[in-house]
């Protein structure tokens, strides 16, 4: 079973981070795509497409919280 997204519908899922990132890369696929980054769904497995600050919502805050030496 793949993952669903939050209304249901199936996510776009891929079997290598080669074909993820080449999916992500075709401009057919920009802008809904663009600047995703792959990354393996630790509930099926499979690789999929997603924002960097949905995976990372800390590095948003990073440079707030940085501190200068």
């Amino acid at each position: 079973m793949h993952c669903l997204r939050s209304n249901g519908t199936e996510r776009k899922w891929f079997r290598t981070r080669e074909a993820a990132e080449k999916f992500a890369a075709d401009p057919k696929n920009h802008p809904v795509y663009l600047g995703d980054v792959a990354h393996v769904s630790g509930k099926c497995g499979f690789w999929h497409l997603s924002r960097p600050e949905r995976l990372f919502p800390e590095w948003e805050t990073l440079e707030e919280n940085a501190t200068v030496n």
